[in-house]
């Protein structure tokens, strides 16, 4: 065997190993990919919850405040009409 055989041989043995480590380190970068995309897919989904609790909250909060301007406009009326009939009394 010559030298130019004995380096053939440990530069396809080599080869062989860095192939295989390619092979097995992308396979890995891969099932990595898979996970941040779905740990994506779930973070947009739980955006678009919040985003339509936001907007439901929104819909809600007008009538509320209306009901509660309405319910203190109510009361004081309320009030000021029972003062007014201890007064004449």
């Amino acid at each position: 065997m010559t030298s130019y055989d004995i380096l053939v041989t440990i530069l396809s043995i080599m080869l062989g190993i860095f192939l295989l480590l390619a092979i097995i380190i992308s396979l890995y970068i891969i099932k990595f990919i898979k996970n941040i995309k779905e740990i994506s897919d779930k973070a947009k989904e739980l955006a678009d919850d919040a985003s339509s609790v936001a907007s439901t909250m929104r819909k809600a909060a007008a009538p509320t405040v209306v009901a509660k301007f309405v319910a203190e406009q109510i009361s004081n009326a309320v009030k000021r009409h029972a003062k007014d009939s201890n007064k004449e009394k």
